[in-house]
């Protein structure tokens, strides 16, 4: 067998492993526009419910029933939903739909995850057409995407977005979601101890930024109007801001997270995600065994404490001090 052969060899193995240990679901996505299409037949309401109950609800894969238990959506919702949405959910259908084309470099990119991180637990991926209130979102080692609010006509749009949720499941609060959710005296103690929005921030920034190695592109490059890019060009002016809110308990009004925060005038959706990634940044870029440094951060117990000396730890909050 020649070198060529060998590499060859090795890296089907590694792909047929992935899909292995990573299933893909799309069924619900043609199910969905099944469903559309025959809602768009009649203007009878109830008729309607009884379609979407039908050729959507009734088959729903076991994703989708979980995702509608997390976020809601029952026959009666979607649609209104539909009734409200016809235009955008007929503009989107064919972003939604090319899921299907980009399977194969996600399991590239997921090859990829596993060699940085050898601790990679295997899990499923759901692509749902929900009611519009959820992009993705994680339970245990399963990942939730929201097609309808997170599909756009960006190629591979759903690559950095499922990377990042995958990176959630990997962590160490997924990890031990069960134990968690099976105790209530352990479920007491979690809330004691992770109340701030330090902790928080580090959480989601560590998401983007391993999803960031892992698809070999800046974020901020990909995205050169979103709040990495923002963040980036601003600093010195969201640091000053966040420090001083950073050992705050978290709260969503504040609008670091899943909001919009002012900073200079200007508002930015969840500028709480790139002080987490440049915190993170700091942090591997600093350390001088990246494997080992990438394990310790996906596998931390982001407790306020253990925030609060990762950040320390990252050498950012100093980095900030100095260039004043």
């Amino acid at each position: 067998m020649t070198f060529r052969t060998s590499i060859l060899a090795f890296s089907l193995l590694l792909t047929l492993e992935i899909r292995a240990q990573v299933r893909l679901h799309t069924e619900d996505l043609s199910r969905f526009y099944q469903a559309f299409d025959s809602v768009m037949t009649t203007t009878d309401t109830a008729k309607q419910t009884a379609i979407i109950q039908q050729l959507y609800v009734d088959k729903a894969s076991q994703g989708l029933r979980t995702f509608m238990e997390l976020r809601g959506g029952t026959a009666p919702k979607w649609r209104v939903y539909i009734a409200e949405n016809k235009e955008a959910l007929i503009k989107k259908r064919p972003y939604i739909l090319s899921v299907l084309n980009q399977e194969a470099e996600l399991f590239r990119k997921l090859i990829q995850f596993k060699k940085i991180y050898p601790d990679f637990r295997e899990g499923d991926v759901y692509f749902c057409v929900g009611i519009g209130n959820s992009g993705g979102t994680i339970r245990g080692r399963t990942v939730y995407i929201g097609t309808e609010v997170a599909a756009s006509e960006r190629p591979n749009w759903a690559i950095p977005l499922v990377l990042h949720e995958f990176v959630h499941t990997q962590q160490w609060v997924q990890r031990h979601i069960n134990e968690l959710m099976g105790s209530e005296k352990l479920a007491e103690e979690y809330g004691r101890m992770h109340k701030q929005l330090l902790e928080q921030c580090i959480g989601e920034g560590m998401a983007e930024f391993v999803s960031e190695l892992v698809l070999g592109q800046r974020l901020a490059e990909l995205s050169p109007d979103g709040y990495i890019a923002y963040s980036l060009k601003h600093e010195k002016s969201v640091w000053d801001a966040f420090q001083k809110e950073m050992y705050k308990n978290y709260n969503w009004n504040d609008g670091w997270l899943y909001n919009e925060k002012a900073i200079n005038g200007t508002k930015v959706r969840d500028l709480g995600y790139a002080v987490g990634y440049q915190i993170c940044k700091s942090y591997y870029d600093k350390a001088h065994d990246k494997k080992q440094a990438l394990n310790y951060m996906i596998g931390l117990n982001l407790t306020d404490e253990n925030a609060r000396n990762f950040l320390r730890q990252s050498g950012y909050e100093t980095k900030k001090k100095a260039d004043r």
